[in-house]
């Protein structure tokens, strides 16, 4: 197709040429042609084949050349083009203003090929000056002409149960790691206060630690809203995956089975327990740290104590260490279904 549209654009350049140059080239030599031959038509055929002859082999080039150009502009966003084609406009227009105080001083010179080198330079520093300033142009315009220079979008979270309860939540909002508005429906808290109103000891104080957390977390000067939720819809776990769908919003949890329900749903979810588990320290063999010994190993003389992302660590010959603080060096690592077990050996105090 686009070379269709080049031998086109080639034989409407030819015919021109022909139109034009023939009559004048009769004239300039004083040709004996008769009047039915020199006509527009005549002219035109013949331009088209002469030029045709001449030039047929830059056809493909030119095909080339276009694709190569059709190539860099795809890779440029539609706003980076608009902005390049302004520039563009600019630079041809200051062309003009010049071209015209130089059409009054009456050189030749000056007139006819001082405004094609002004043309080509101011265009192409126009096109230079749009393409790679469009930010800076943009910050320019009124807010509602920043289309392209999208505002970032007040990302909404919702805040589930489990994620209030946990508590490492409040940790990561005052590191920053959580932007937007964080929503807790009013369905969340009604179960925290059924929580922290139970019979039983552990709930209860589950249940308080979460009401704390949500104050603390107010405390903190992060943009924190509380959504009336749907009245219809009492289970929390469905009001959730309700108001994510309709506001195109993220899920805090830590609770299994929310995530894999809204995994299936599309809804993205910002799970504590992958972030902790993404970011807890990487321990190799050979490393050294130190080790609160807790309790006694399954096996002889063991010690065992535990990391801070509660990843267990055995201490051989450590029994008789319990409640002591040893500095220990990493030996194995065993990997189970139920997470990592490290194995150490003490390492002499220095």
């Amino acid at each position: 197709m686009l070379k269709r549209l080049i031998v086109l654009l080639f034989i409407i350049i030819g015919a021109s040429l022909g139109i034009y140059l023939i009559p004048e080239v009769v004239k300039l030599f004083d040709l004996n042609v008769p009047s039915l031959v020199v006509n527009n038509y005549v002219d035109g055929a013949i331009g088209i084949i002469v030029f045709l002859l001449l030039f047929y082999w830059l056809i493909d080039k030119v095909v080339a050349m276009v694709e190569a150009g059709e190539g860099l502009l795809l890779k440029r966003n539609f706003m980076e083009i608009i902005f390049a084609t302004i520039g563009i406009m600019m630079g041809l227009m200051i062309a003009s203003m010049i071209s015209l105080i130089f059409n009054t001083m009456g050189f030749p010179l000056l007139k006819n090929t001082i405004p094609i080198v002004l043309a080509v330079i101011l265009g192409y520093l126009g096109f230079q000056v749009g393409l790679k300033k469009r930010e800076e142009i943009q910050s320019l315009l009124p807010e509602r002409f920043q289309g392209s220079k999208r505002k970032v979008t007040d990302a909404v979270k919702l805040l589930d149960t489990s994620a209030i309860i946990d508590g490492r939540i409040l940790n990561i909002v005052k590191c920053g790691f959580i932007d937007g508005t964080i929503i807790v429906p009013q369905g969340v808290l009604d179960e925290l206060q059924l929580i922290a109103d139970s019979t039983d000891g552990l709930k209860r104080d589950k249940g308080q630690r979460g009401l704390d957390i949500l104050n603390e977390l107010k405390q903190t000067g992060h943009p924190i809203k509380f959504h009336p939720g749907h009245d219809e819809i009492k289970e929390v776990d469905q009001l959730l995956v309700k108001m994510a769908s309709e506001s195109n919003a993220s899920v805090i949890t830590t609770d299994y089975n929310l995530n894999k329900v809204c995994q299936v749903q599309g809804i993205k979810v910002l799970n504590v327990n992958d972030l902790s588990e993404a970011i807890k320290p990487v321990v190799q063999q050979g490393d050294r740290f130190k080790l609160l010994i807790t309790k006694a190993g399954k096996e002889e003389n063991q010690g065992v104590g535990y990391l801070e992302d509660g990843t267990m660590v055995v201490l051989e010959h450590g029994k008789n260490f319990i409640n002591q603080e040893k500095l220990v060096e990493v030996q194995s690592i065993l990997q189970t279904s139920s997470g990592r077990i490290i194995f150490t050996k003490k390492v002499a105090d220095k």
